[in-house]
């Protein structure tokens, strides 16, 4: 037997399961989600999200839908270039953004002073803020928003460390709060009736009020709290900047913005 044979042998076969990881590893999906890094490339629009927030970014049987990812899509097609979803961790984009591991955050991120620090923000498209869903037959009791919880024997339901929470935990005096870690499951107790309202972000609250027509759920559109939702961009990057905002003065100036807005959240 020829030794060198059989290490030739041993090579090609190591050298093929590399190449095989390698390939598995890189997979991007048919509705272009990719599992990796993408390098930087002038043809492609890399689009950092996390798919988790309802009507704004998430997944439907495998494929990213919402208001971000159709808006992602006719910005590709806007500037001309190839539109890559590249899923990336809520608390990393930032970072993933700073390291040119993508080229914009469209995944539902509102304009802050400590984010401005950090990262551009297009101009925005969506103002929001938190708002109450409540049992339909019960909305006459909550005519204030979130003002109508001070001094109440009602228990509140929000997700744990959100902007929810901590308003009504700074905010609300002498409320009772049952928190969750899945919007969700606090829809669920509010139909149930284990709550009596819950204290969410204005596009999530009017989805959850869409879908659940049938159980007789409604929000409350009294902003407590007033933001604005923007996409992030790299300081340096003026001219995606400039093309993102000339994108919402093209849609504005054809008065389609909100259509599209309305398409995902029908209350606003």
């Amino acid at each position: 037997m020829n030794p060198n044979k059989n290490i030739s042998r041993l090579f090609l076969l190591l050298l093929s399961l590399a190449l095989s990881f390698i390939l598995s590893s890189c997979v991007t999906s048919a509705d272009g989600i990719q599992s990796v890094k993408i390098a930087p490339d002038p043809s492609i629009l890399r689009v950092g999200v996390s798919a988790n927030a309802p009507p704004l970014i998430y997944k439907k049987n495998g494929k990213l839908t919402g208001l971000e990812a159709d808006l992602a899509r006719r910005l590709g097609r806007f500037i001309g270039k190839q539109v890559k979803f590249v899923e990336v961790q809520w608390e990393k984009q930032i970072e993933a953004l700073e390291n040119n591991e993508i080229d914009i955050i469209m995944s539902g991120m509102s304009i802050t002073n400590a984010r401005k620090y950090r990262i551009a923000f297009s101009d925005p498209y969506l103002r929001s803020g938190q708002i109450l869903l409540v049992r339909l037959q019960e909305k006459h009791h909550f005519s204030t928003g979130i003002y109508s919880l001070m001094n109440s024997s009602y228990v509140i339901g929000t997700v744990k460390d959100t902007t929810g929470d901590l308003f009504i935990t700074q905010t609300i005096n002498g409320v009772k709060i049952k928190s969750f870690t899945k919007s969700e499951d606090a829809v669920k107790a509010l139909i149930n009736k284990d709550i009596d309202a819950f204290v969410y972000d204005a596009p999530m609250v009017c989805h959850y009020a869409a879908i659940n027509e049938n159980q007789k759920l409604t929000p409350i559109l009294t902003l407590a709290t007033e933001e604005f939702n923007a996409w992030g961009i790299r300081k340096e990057d003026s001219e995606l900047l400039d093309q993102a905002n000339q994108f919402l003065r093209d849609l504005k100036n054809k008065q389609e913005l909100q259509g599209i807005i309305r398409t995902w959240i029908p209350y606003m």
